[in-house]
């Protein structure tokens, strides 16, 4: 993936729409709806391979990916319903399936202190929680107006504060749920349109792709402090924010239909001094 600062693609093997991307350490994974592919990119070697053909396993769109510290990772099978679950050497283990819970998967996320699953649902609008041993547990929310109800979830995300809950439609299109499971508080209304994707800190700032308006909208707890970036193919600049992942200070995005993955200093100085931050 030549290009300096920007994930772009090799000669032979270009991006085309990237709408999900996860890292640990070096390694960047890329879901790529426009190839069908996973791919894997090496950020110390400058190498990318194909980790997973698409067209073979799932039923149209994945909308996310989360990679764990051991190199596992899980793929959320929007139209399928389910979310696939492969090790470190890409061998498929487990698929979580629930015909009567599980419709339309948007999000994945786990807890590895404690090995446990979320999965964000946008069709049932809630979040099914699953324990180490792969069986349901419990869920987060429900549908409907109000704090702790929701309607058209799109992302979720762990914080300091406990799960963060973003929406298409309702008053506030943030909402952070306490960890017994009740309302806790809502990000400040008409600061975001269309959430697509969150990521929050250990600080508790969250950081907020809003697909229709091409920026991320940055929180400091629930109070809404800047914007970064605006419409446009420039570095820092976006067409259509489909993902975000944040590790090691620097936050991954998903320009999907610039076709690239942007890597930005997560710093407040950086994000903030400039519409166009520094990139790696």
């Amino acid at each position: 993936m030549r290009g300096g600062n920007l994930l772009t693609g090799l000669e032979y093997v270009r991006l085309v729409r990237p709408v999900a991307v996860a890292a640990r350490g070096p390694a960047v994974y890329i879901v790529d709806e426009g190839l069908e592919q996973v791919l894997l990119y090496r950020r110390d070697r400058g190498e990318l391979r194909i980790l997973q053909d698409l067209r073979r396993l799932v039923s149209g769109t994945v909308s996310d990916i989360y990679v764990a510290s051991d190199l596992s990772y899980y793929l959320a099978d929007f139209d399928g319903g389910r979310v696939l679950y492969f090790d470190r050497d890409d061998r498929l283990i487990r698929v979580y399936e629930d015909r009567i819970n599980l419709g339309r998967p948007v999000a994945v996320v786990v807890d590895e202190a404690t090995s446990t699953l979320y999965i964000a649902d946008g069709f049932n609008d809630d979040v099914l929680v699953y324990n180490r041993a792969g069986l349901l547990s419990g869920a987060i929310g429900e549908r409907g107006e109000g704090p702790g109800r929701f309607r058209g979830v799109t992302a979720f995300a762990l914080g300091p504060e406990g799960y963060y809950v973003a929406t298409r439609y309702g008053e506030s299109r943030v909402q952070v749920i306490a960890p017994d499971g009740g309302p806790l508080a809502s990000f400040e209304k008409d600061t975001v349109i269309f959430p697509t994707s969150i990521v929050v800190d250990a600080r508790g700032w969250a950081y907020v792709g809003d697909y229709l308006t091409d920026t991320i909208r940055v929180f400091e707890g629930t109070h809404y402090r800047f914007s970064v970036g605006r419409s446009g193919t420039a570095p820092g600049q976006f067409k259509r924010v489909a993902d975000l992942w944040l590790e090691g200070g620097l936050l991954y995005v998903a320009d999907a239909m610039n076709g690239r993955i942007q890597v930005l200093e997560a710093t407040r100085q950086n994000l903030e001094r400039a519409e166009t931050p520094r990139v790696q």
